[in-house]
């Protein structure tokens, strides 16, 4: 895992700046401890920071070809590099390291463009074909690996970090409403946007073609469309995914530094855990996070499955301290607002496991491929209620709306609107009118703008399948955004079994009732988990990885700083957030008359991003 970054220039008016490389280097220099290495060559420069996991002593990168005509900088591992080989090597391919990266340069070599729909990992890439003069820029099918750029005068300029874009580029760090306005609704920025203006992410699963000045982009591989094989039974779908999961783990179980797994307490990671101590050489390292507040805590769960895998497990207790102490660092590492306050403890939890470990395996994905969320079951049993008579379906509304708390509200919206409309709001945090009080403008364009995107990949009559192909194309990159930067921070490689690309092709043919019934979600990983977890663990309510953020902000001194920038008029972000109504949100949630923890953590995300960005 490393840190790579470059700049490409169409003209001779513009060349690329040594210093710019420079600078772009020390951005990324928290994310390969191991090595720096830079090339520059006909108007493009290569930056990579490397962090050694396999073949320590050649991976040395950038890396070139025999010739020297192509180089290229990647991050991230290729989990069938071993049977690429091979096939390489049989059409007359010489190798000079046995690193995953070289495979990569000879891989361009055979197939050029086409080398991308080969792979089996999680990557991105960055390659310099000087025989053509082109920049190609890759990333992996689900995002998993971040690549950032720019356009200015005339250069394209990349990075695995927005920071090292930025400083490539001396660009000040700046946002717009509309980006405000849609993380407070959503929680992250979707599509090819990012917080930053003028910085944009290569979407998953694409590449670039730098060449002539122009960047053409383009999309190799996208979740696919939905075909349920209807025929398949529960039974088979679990042996399915037993054997998909189990050979997943496998290959993404190789390294030649020490590896672990986090292992939460819940059946996503409980599975993975379960996996990879069956197939490690070596007794598997196990870490998960708890709090000194018990309804919090899951870590007797977590403790639970590492006694049944045999796995030596280090349990870290997140106090209000810490988490307090590390907020404002977080923001900096993952560089936007943070869209859930346990990215914080992944990040504690992060620099806790790289003490032991240099690789750690996660059970990120089972919840977009398989139907895991709450909303998930909201529209499902919206779905039934359009189904009733408009009067019946008006009492049952007006019913979930007055005694239905939260949930029932969200299934009452979600009944109510228009379908597409419905499975934006149903995946937002603040309501629209919220956020439009709190930035004093109209939000309709952001919500707009979702719901045609909803649209354009819905699955007619199969709304389930439309909100995990929604969440796997806006929400899931966000969540493994958040997993790069906060494991990246301490050098630690976060992988991610789940998100094998055959397993979540196999995924899409799996029928919506083997994921979720009226009173169940997750079913076939359930089912399977039910062969090798406990119980509790997989049927035993669920915190849901949850954070005591509004109880710490009442009631602990180190969170006394974080109210007054809540209540403060003169914070940098004021000119998007309506302080007094801020300040009144604060006082409210305070004295304990309402509970505001999700816009007061919405909100002191962008204060202390306008405080950590510049």
């Amino acid at each position: 895992m490393c840190g790579i970054g470059g700049i490409a220039s169409a003209t001779s008016a513009h060349p690329v700046s040594e210093d710019a490389l420079e600078r772009m280097c020390k951005g990324l220099a928290h994310r390969g401890p191991d090595g720096v290495g830079v090339h520059s060559a006909s108007g493009v420069g290569l930056v990579h920071t490397r962090l050694s996991v396999i073949d320590l002593d050649g991976g040395k990168q950038p890396l070139c070809n025999e010739d020297g005509s192509v180089w290229i900088a990647f991050n991230g591992e290729i989990y069938n590099f071993v049977s690429l080989r091979r096939d390489l090597l049989s059409r007359g391919h010489q190798f000079r390291t046995s690193s995953d990266t070289e495979v990569l340069v000879h891989l361009y070599e055979e197939y050029g463009l086409d080398f991308v729909h080969h792979l089996n990992g999680m990557f991105a890439v960055a390659l310099h074909d000087m025989r053509s003069g082109r920049v190609v820029l890759a990333r992996d099918h689900f995002g998993i690996k971040p690549l950032f750029y720019t356009l200015k005068n005339d250069q394209l300029i990349f990075g695995s970090e927005i920071k090292a874009v930025l400083a490539g580029a001396e660009m000040p760090a700046e946002t717009t409403l509309g980006a405000v306005q849609e993380y407070l609704l959503f929680r992250s920025i979707g599509d090819d946007r990012s917080f930053f203006r003028n910085i944009k992410r290569l979407r998953p699963g694409s590449i670039g073609v730098w060449e002539g000045g122009e960047l053409k982009l383009s999309r190799f591989w996208s979740p696919p469309v939905p075909h349920p094989d209807l025929q398949l039974s529960e039974g088979r779908a679990v042996q399915l995914l037993d054997e998909y999961l189990e050979d997943a783990v496998r290959m993404q179980l190789m390294s030649d530094v020490p590896l672990g797994t986090f292992c939460s307490g819940g059946v996503d990671s409980g599975l993975t855990s379960w996996y990879a101590a069956r197939h490690s050489v070596s007794p598997l390292h196990t870490f998960s996070v708890g709090f000194n507040e018990s309804e919090w805590d899951e870590t007797r769960l977590a403790r639970d499955t590492a006694a049944r895998i045999g796995s030596q497990h280090h349990v870290l207790v997140a106090g209000s301290d810490a988490f307090a102490e590390s907020l404002p660092r977080s923001i900096w590492h993952h560089d936007e607002p943070l869209g859930h306050p346990n990215s914080v403890l992944i990040s504690l939890l992060s620099g806790y496991a790289r003490e032991h470990v240099t690789v750690v395996l996660t059970g990120e994905g089972s919840d977009e491929l398989f139907g895991g969320y709450p909303r998930h079951q909201i529209i499902s049993l919206s779905e039934r209620l359009r189904r009733l008579p408009r009067p019946a379906r008006s009492v049952v509304v007006q019913a979930l709306r007055q005694f239905g708390g939260r949930k029932g509200g969200l299934l009452a919206n979600a009944t109510s609107l228009p379908e597409w409309q419905a499975v934006a709001i149903n995946a937002s945090l603040l309501e629209q009118r919220t956020v439009e009080q709190l930035t004093g403008a109209s939000a309709a364009g952001v919500v707009e703008q979702r719901v045609a995107h909803i649209a354009e990949l819905a699955i007619p009559n199969d709304p389930l399948a439309t909100v995990t192909r929604y969440d796997q194309l806006y929400y899931l990159p966000a969540l493994l955004d958040r997993m790069d930067r906060m494991t990246m921070a301490f050098g630690l490689e976060g992988r991610v079994p789940f998100l094998d690309v055959r397993l979540a092709e196999w995924a899409s043919r799996v029928p919506t009732s083997l994921k979720i019934s009226r009173l169940e979600n997750k079913r076939v990983v359930k089912a399977l988990a039910d062969r090798y977890l406990s119980p509790q663990v997989v049927r035993g309510p669920k915190s849901g990885f949850g954070v005591p953020f509004g109880q710490w902000l009442r009631t602990e001194k180190s969170w006394r700083q974080y109210a007054e920038r809540l209540t403060s008029s003169g914070n940098r972000a004021s000119q998007f957030l309506d302080t007094a109504m801020l300040s009144t949100a604060a006082e409210d949630h305070m004295a304990g008359r309402a509970n505001k923890d999700d816009l007061l953590w919405q909100s002191l995300n962008v204060i202390l991003w306008h405080e950590t960005a510049y």
